[in-house]
């Protein structure tokens, strides 16, 4: 994966002393950036607004964070709209920040408000809201002042978004912050918006490459750049065996929605060989749905889940694959089949929901490449710990795995590297948003050698890709009245983008 697919985990110090680097001083270049980052940060935010925005509150410190804010509000402005600014501890002291104070937009009416009557606008509805009081140059303690105006804040109505990161936080200090709903850290992902007692100042996070040269890191995040691989031509004389071979054994008569939607996913995302196992019960329903996949019914118990006496017939389905995907939707009663699977399998494995057990990560020792997809439950039953990056990155370097740890920040993992997806959000707090992932993963996974991606780099991209399906069903049809399927309608747009 290319460098420009990442971008650097990094503190606040060294994030600032690797832009003085770069800038060096240079006017022309800071003010460049300066609108690169402002556009930025507007377009995340009217992409979550979702349409023309009639009031914008700024609230402003003296340094670039508050211009940055002012000019971020002035490029989502359209004819009509108001822009109402408060300082919270005078106007603008740097040259540069005076300078972005001073632009303006036709028919976009500007006014101040003094700090001191913060608290009266707490009566008015805003569109959106910029936090610009301070940035990535915080230092701890807030003055009590600035603890106040915090504090004020927290009544204001509107769609509440911070600067690169919310007011307050910094390398040593987390509380009191600015609460915001979308943060968009600018240049890299600044490490204070990883800790677990921020997560309710930041809200969803979004990081912003306005092409700082920062180096790489083992603990990064992506850009939309990772989904390169799968924007090029296929071979011209390429045929189907060299698209995915992949075989998916999953579901219950209890539970059949799952591995359909593994098998939908997978087809969607470019597998070429799809073949499913599921119930007898379900499968000519399946095959109506899903005629481009080879369908397999297996046999059930009286609980409904799939028989033990399956696997010899299973068994002479995985000699000829890149790929199994194996416990989705088939119950607790079919772990001791989902266990003799994963020990037979030599092809890469991906496991989710039910064969997300210790007994099938034990059993599955064989296989070189497992991708492990738990959200934070599922971890815990794995790991018997609490789910977090360090104590996923612990499990995946001790069990020579890749987990990909689901969360409203999603991680994917390998022991070594961490690599947080930016993308996605709440319109994935759905059932069946894993089921659609994991399929996906399979798929890039079973073609990663078409592609010329390493097993790790293509679960990333197959994470990547999934979640900015999820920002285009959001964009498209907002988080509310959507089917989790749905989702799979992005999958093509996304890499038109």
């Amino acid at each position: 994966m290319s460098a420009s697919a990442r971008l650097p985990v990094l503190s606040c110090a060294e994030a600032a002393a690797a832009e003085a680097a770069f800038l060096s001083g240079d006017a022309k270049l800071s003010w460049e950036l300066m609108n690169v980052a402002a556009r930025g940060v507007g377009e995340a935010a009217l992409s979550l607004l979702g349409r023309k925005p009639e009031r914008i509150l700024v609230l402003a410190g003296k340094g670039n964070n508050g211009a940055d804010a002012f000019l971020a509000a002035l490029h989502c402005a359209r004819a009509g709209t108001e822009i109402v600014a408060v300082f919270a501890e005078g106007g603008p002291a740097r040259a540069q920040a005076q300078r972005a104070w001073s632009m303006r937009k036709k028919g976009v009416r500007i006014g101040l408000v003094a700090a001191a009557n913060l608290r009266q606008l707490a009566a008015h509805e805003f569109c959106l809201i910029f936090d610009g009081i301070l940035g990535q140059g915080f230092r701890a303690p807030l003055s009590a002042e600035l603890r106040r105006f915090l504090r004020d804040t927290d009544k204001l109505q509107g769609l509440r978004i911070a600067v690169d990161l919310p007011s307050g936080l910094g390398d040593d200090a987390i509380s009191p912050a600015f609460r915001a709903d979308l943060t968009v850290s600018i240049g890299c992902l600044k490490r204070p918006l990883l800790a677990p007692q921020a997560a309710r100042f930041v809200g969803r996070l979004r990081v912003l490459d306005i092409g700082l040269p920062l180096g790489e890191t083992e603990e990064a995040c992506v850009t939309s750049a990772a989904l390169a691989p799968l924007t090029r031509p296929r071979r011209a004389r390429s045929d189907k065996r060299h698209q995915g071979r992949l075989l998916i054994i999953g579901g219950s008569e209890r539970m059949p929605g799952a591995v359909i939607m593994n098998t939908a996913a997978a087809l969607r995302s470019g597998a070429a060989l799809v073949t499913t196992c599921l119930p007898e019960s379900v499968r000519a329903k399946a095959a109506v749905a899903y005629p481009e996949a080879m369908w397999r019914g297996l046999r059930t118990g009286k609980d409904g889940s799939l028989a033990p006496t399956n696997l010899q017939e299973l068994r002479s389905l995985l000699a000829d694959k890149d790929v199994v995907l194996l416990g989705s939707g088939m119950g607790e009663k079919a772990v001791k089949l989902i266990g003799a699977i994963a020990a037979a399998a030599q092809s890469a494995l991906v496991l989710d929901a039910d064969a997300l057990r210790p007994a099938v990560i034990k059993a599955s020792s064989g296989s070189k490449v497992r991708v492990l997809l738990p959200h934070a439950g599922e971890f815990r039953r794995l790991s018997g710990r609490v789910a977090s990056v360090a104590a996923a990155r612990v499990y995946a370097r001790r069990t020579k795995t890749i987990v990909v740890l689901k969360g409203p920040l999603t991680c994917v993992t390998d022991g070594l590297r961490v690599l947080h997806i930016p993308f996605g959000g709440p319109v994935l707090a759905r059932g069946g948003s894993g089921d659609l992932l994991a399929g996906i993963v399979a798929s890039v996974l079973a073609r990663r050698s078409e592609l010329g991606l390493t097993a790790f780099d293509a679960v990333v991209l197959a994470t990547t890709w999934h979640a900015r399906a999820a920002d285009w069903l959001r964009d498209n049809h907002g988080e509310e009245a959507v089917r989790t399927t749905e989702l799979l309608a992005g999958l093509s747009p996304v890499l038109r983008d």
